[in-house]
């Protein structure tokens, strides 16, 4: 009777490969101890304070963002926006020499939380006298964009112009200020 070597040879191969395999699961999971509560316990309180310093970080982050919003936005209802802007076109139209021809309100739209209320000013003056009035127009204390600006001569042989300006007032949305 012929023994097949290779066949128990294979059989032996593979019950020690076996036995071998699960003597080093078990050194595995004796190198590596199952971690302690206390252990488990200290990394969630060691995560708990990064995420609170994380959360105190966006809530100071917000707060600023909210500061220098308010900074270049109107507050109180949209009615008071526009005697508010016209009275700091007024103004300014006063100190730079300028006359003011029209103040019209546009469509106002919503954009991030932000109501944005245009305006057209219409201006004549001297030429320099109207750009720096525009560029006046820019300053933060007077929470207004120029959103466009058209110049066009009004006399021949003259400094004197219109100016077109497209102006915006930002005044935070009611929604946002109940959100």
């Amino acid at each position: 009777m012929k023994v097949n070597i290779s066949s128990e040879m294979g059989v032996r191969i593979a019950t020690w490969l076996g036995i071998i395999g699960m003597l080093a699961g078990i050194a595995l999971i004796l190198a590596f101890p199952k971690p302690s509560i206390a252990s488990v316990n200290a990394y969630q309180r060691s995560q708990q304070t990064k995420i609170n310093i994380g959360v105190e970080q966006a809530n100071k982050d917000l707060a600023t963002a909210k500061a220098k919003v308010d900074a270049h936005a109107w507050s109180g209802g949209a009615e008071g926006v526009g005697p508010g802007a016209l009275q700091a076109m007024n103004s300014l139209a006063t100190k730079y020499k300028v006359k003011l021809s029209g103040f019209r309100p546009e469509r106002p739209t919503k954009a991030s939380g932000l109501d944005m209320l245009p305006y057209s000013v219409t201006a004549t003056g001297a030429y320099l006298d109207v750009l720096n009035f525009a560029k006046a127009i820019e300053n933060p204390d007077t929470k207004l964009a120029v959103d466009s600006l058209q110049v066009a001569s009004s006399q021949a042989n003259s400094d004197q112009v219109i100016a077109t300006i497209g102006i915006t007032a930002y005044r935070v949305s009611e929604e946002t200020n109940h959100a």
